[in-house]
């Protein structure tokens, strides 16, 4: 039992992104809404200038 055209492993993977995202949404409200100290949190989604 595969997934074997392209596009149906591309939904089922959007589809598990998603629900990864509410589960670490719902847990950040449960358990960090105080403030943690985990770095992650603190991650830009900017990405570092490179130096020439």
């Amino acid at each position: 039992m595969g997934l074997t055209p392209h596009d149906e492993r591309l939904k089922s993977f959007r589809l598990l992104i998603a629900v990864l995202a509410i589960a670490d949404e719902r847990r950040r409200e449960r358990f960090c809404s105080d403030g943690c100290g985990h770095a992650w949190h603190r991650l830009s989604a900017e990405t570092p200038e490179a130096s020439a």
